[in-house]
């Protein structure tokens, strides 16, 4: 009878090993996921253009603006267009409007609907943002698969004032460049639009 009992526990043991091994890999899966989860869901924007707002501050790069502007339905004239070089001061007042933006989100995070997912094809996540209860409408951030730290940022704002509609859209490209496209619109029609890109280059 002992014997009898020790053969079907072996058998008992042997059937039930492979369904212990797959829920212990399940296990495993699940918490990558999380942990995933956990590293992309509360990545600091803020702390992100701060980064980068040092780094070019602390180094002795070319800092250049261009900026194109139209006003109303005419197309970018070439007096309206301008390429000048920036002093740090002017480079880190201007970044300051981005960051601004970010620790308003930060501190208001709980107004934004959340999504993340793969893409593949650029080896990165895309972390979305989106309200409708706030000016800012949509943010996207884009971080390196294997790195998890930002490639992109693009922050999307819209306000209302009666028949005026402002829309101002960030963009940032980490170590390269970014940029603030504005426009303002009455009803339908275009009353003035601007976009300005800083960029930071090594001294030759």
């Amino acid at each position: 009878m002992k014997f009898q009992s020790f053969f079907c526990g072996l058998v008992l043991l042997f059937f039930l090993t492979p369904f212990v091994s797959c829920e212990s890999k399940q296990s495993k899966a699940e918490k990558k996921e999380i942990t995933l989860s956990d590293t992309t869901k509360f990545y600091p924007i803020e702390k992100f253009i701060q980064d980068e707002i040092q780094y070019v501050d602390l180094r002795d790069f070319i800092i250049t603006e261009t900026k194109l502007q139209e006003n109303g339905d005419t197309v970018f004239a070439k007096n309206l267009n301008s390429t000048k070089q920036l002093t740090k001061d002017e480079f880190i007042s201007a970044a300051t409007e981005i960051k601004n933006t970010a620790v308003w989100f930060s501190n208001n995070k709980h107004l934004f609907k959340e999504t993340v997912f793969q893409d593949l094809g650029t080896e990165s996540y895309t972390i979305n943002y989106q309200t409708d209860k706030a000016d800012i409408k949509s943010i996207d951030l884009l971080l390196n698969e294997q790195t998890n730290l930002p490639k992109r940022l693009f922050i999307r704002m819209i306000r209302k004032e009666g028949e005026i509609t402002s829309t101002i859209q960030y963009s940032w490209v980490t170590g390269k460049q970014y940029s603030i496209a504005k426009s303002i619109k009455k009803s339908t029609a275009l009353i003035e639009q601007s976009n300005k890109t800083i960029q930071w280059i090594n001294k030759p």
